[in-house]
């Protein structure tokens, strides 16, 4: 047998092989995904000078593709007493992956936002905020709980079939972290007690979900995108972490 052949053979075998094994690897987080159109941006004011109401929005700039989407989003504060401000999962009816809300802030620091790409895996994007005072520590007060709920819901326009259209919603609801700062530690008072979570509805699908944590906002507005598909009811249910829920619903009317 020739082996300079048998030789030659192996080594295309063998490449070939490699090459396969490298296509079928997931290319999370690569520059060969795309990292632009993957990377989240985010929009914080430079300085909050309301550190218990620090304006967020995030967003991908991406396809939402019922193979190809952007799954969620989560956001970072490390250096916060509350670090995690909230997880905001999307699924492709929603017509693009972005989130507002505002949130508290002890500290400030670099937000860091974690985008996951159901094809290409996660991507990372951050930016930096200042507060001009603690907006984590508790009040001294007691917590306001005799003016729960109150929902409401309405879009920022009507939009066509096919076009994705801006939800605002707002719950009557305060935010307490439990924490209070003792020299240059926080330490707990008391439980928290917060929004936990928000679930969108288009008539019977689960189109969105959004995890929060105490360090959401006091009477929180938050806005999302829809894409509007057809004449359907939207609707919104909030739950607390004591498992309060309250919900609303409007009808949505594709415009003409």
């Amino acid at each position: 047998m020739d082996t300079c052949l048998f030789d030659r053979r192996e080594a295309l075998r063998v490449a070939l092989l490699a090459a396969a094994t490298l296509a079928a690897r997931p290319a999370a987080g690569s520059a060969g995904a795309g990292e632009h159109e993957h990377q989240p941006k985010l929009e914080l004011p430079v300085i909050a000078e309301n550190p218990t109401a620090v304006p967020v929005r995030v967003w991908v700039e991406h396809p939402m593709d019922a193979d190809h989407f952007i799954r969620s989003i989560d956001i970072v504060l490390d250096k916060d007493p509350v670090p995690h401000k909230g997880t905001f999962r999307f699924t492709p009816a929603s017509g693009q992956a972005w989130v507002a809300f505002p949130m508290r802030s002890g500290t400030g620091g670099l937000v860091r936002a974690t985008a996951d790409c159901s094809r290409h895996g996660r991507f990372v994007g951050t930016r930096e905020v200042r507060v001009t005072s603690d907006g984590c520590s508790t009040s001294s007060g007691p917590v306001a709980r005799d003016a729960l709920g109150n929902p409401r819901l309405r879009l920022a326009r009507s939009g066509r079939l096919g076009e994705v259209v801006e939800v605002r919603t707002k719950i009557d609801h305060d935010s307490d972290t439990g924490l209070t700062q003792k020299g240059v530690q926080y330490v707990r008072e008391r439980p928290e007690f917060f929004v936990k979570q928000m679930r969108v509805y288009f008539g019977r699908d689960l189109i969105a979900e959004f995890r929060f944590t105490s360090a959401l906002s006091p009477n929180p507005i938050v806005r999302f995108p829809l894409k509007v598909t057809r004449a359907e009811t939207l609707r919104v249910v909030f739950v607390n972490n004591e498992g309060r829920q309250w919900e609303v619903a409007e009808r949505i009317q594709p415009a003409v």
